[in-house]
């Protein structure tokens, strides 16, 4: 009778296999690291994302500019500003807990900025947005400097420790409202429209370091001109306008954010649960996004002509943007769950901040991502040295799947992100490796059994 032997039995094959896995492990941890936004990896984690979508917040809701808007009004830009000043006034009626004009109000109209600006400044409540333009035009007449003067009081001048590796960006590019609209506003963030090299919008930078400086302006600088507070040459950072946002739901002035280096953006305060959000080192934070259309709206022309009744916004964060896809002024950004007008991409990272469903990304830790494959090497190779063939084939499958199982549940409950494709290639490395072992110079060998042996009962046989 003739027996044969697997190559697990062997304790070459063991130790070559559980090597394996472990160099693997290392191998993918590294690449990880010096990859963490590889386009493989990151379309990955974009199918974990429609996969766990996360719930739209009720009291966040968006006012749209939408189609029916621009066939009555016309195109948005040229709607006369006493017109959003009115909407404005029917979302303040019902004391919303705050208000984020999405909008670029960069320019001065004679169609009732006026009538904005004042309505703006009757609760104080209004967050407005901006641009931050690498190419802006470096001519600067004494609103544009006036605006930058004002755009002080939502800067983050202390409680900050930024990274080396955080751009800088430049005071002056930035594009605040004109200073009218800046002044009167409660505070001013920069518009989420920052995309990853592949085009995808994932993340909203929350900080944006600079140092304060002021351009020479084109006219002098007459009559009652606003004073700077800020030294040229000081370190700053503004916020994105989600977490300006946040901070006027929290209730909380700016002064009660800290920026931790490659780390946290911190918002103090008595906050239950505590605001710490992971931002790695380019201050950005990852948004977790529901379906597209799942965050409640209602349209503009409907809030205007008194169809949504004020106490709609009562105790809730209204944002106001243009929807209309075919409208120049809206800007249709590319998601992991698909395409969004720019105001509902603010509107789910806000949602986000406000939930605390923040997300700590493990590739962007080296001692934590270094941890977690080491770990899944040891797993793999203790399971894999032991078996082969079709039960290597077998173990093999069921690591993968209780590994994306396990990233599944870590992503949607527990906020935080493995290593998806560095994971799974490390099980696939290992089972490869023994597979190849297996075929090679450690396949199966047929020995004579000794005499009198007696095989075990066909059930028996493991």
């Amino acid at each position: 009778m003739a027996l044969e032997i697997g190559p697990e039995r062997r304790v070459t094959y063991r130790a070559i296999v559980f090597l394996a896995a472990v160099l693997a492990a290392l191998g993918f941890a590294l690449m990880a690291l010096r990859a963490p936004d590889a386009a493989p990896e990151l379309k990955a984690q974009d199918a974990l994302a429609r996969l766990a979508p996360r719930p739209a917040r009720p009291d966040v809701v968006v006012v749209a500019l939408d189609a029916a808007g621009v066939t009555k009004y016309g195109p948005i830009n040229r709607w006369p500003r006493s017109l959003l000043a009115a909407g404005l006034r029917r979302v303040e009626a019902g004391k919303p807990a705050a208000v984020v004009l999405d909008l670029a109000l960069t320019d001065r109209t004679h169609a009732g900025d006026e009538a904005l600006w004042r309505t703006m400044a009757n609760r104080r409540n209004v967050l407005l947005g901006m641009a931050f333009d690498a190419d802006r035009q470096q001519r600067y007449t004494p609103d544009d400097i006036r605006s930058l003067v004002f755009l002080e009081k939502s800067a983050l001048a202390g409680g900050l420790t930024l990274s080396a590796e955080m751009p800088e960006f430049s005071y002056p590019l930035f594009e605040p409202p004109v200073s009218d609209f800046t002044q009167s506003a409660r505070g001013v963030g920069v518009f989420v429209r920052e995309t990853d090299p592949d085009g995808v919008l994932r993340r909203s930078r929350l900080v944006y370091r600079s140092v304060v400086s002021y351009p020479a302006s084109t006219r002098p600088l007459r009559g009652r001109f606003p004073q700077s507070q800020l030294d040229d040459g000081r370190p700053v950072a503004l916020t994105g306008l989600p977490m300006s946002a946040a901070l006027s739901v929290f209730g909380v002035e700016k002064d009660a954010v800290l920026v931790s280096a490659g780390h946290d953006v911190r918002i103090a305060g008595n906050l239950t649960p505590p605001v710490i959000i992971p931002v790695g080192g380019q201050g950005r934070m990852l948004i977790r996004f529901a379906p597209p259309g799942a965050v409640p709206a209602v349209p503009f022309g409907d809030v205007v002509a008194g169809k949504v009744k004020p106490d709609f916004f009562a105790g809730k964060t209204v944002l106001i943007g243009a929807t209309a896809p075919d409208d120049p002024a809206t800007t249709l950004a590319p998601t992991p769950v698909g395409r969004m007008p720019r105001a509902e991409v603010t509107a789910n990272a806000l949602d986000t901040i406000l939930d605390r469903a923040y997300v700590r990304v493990v590739n962007e830790d080296r001692n934590l991502t270094l941890g977690v494959m080491i770990l899944l090497g040891l797993v793999s190779g203790l399971l894999l040295m032991l078996v082969s063939g079709l039960r290597a084939a077998l173990v093999a499958a069921a690591l993968l799947l209780a590994y994306l199982t396990l990233c599944y549940i870590l992503f949607s409950a527990g906020h935080l992100l493995l290593p998806l494709l560095p994971g799974l290639l490390v099980v696939l490395t290992t089972f490869l490796v023994g597979l190849l072992l297996s075929l090679g110079p450690l396949r199966p060998r047929v020995v004579a059994a000794p005499p009198g042996y007696i095989p075990p009962p066909p059930g028996a046989v493991r």
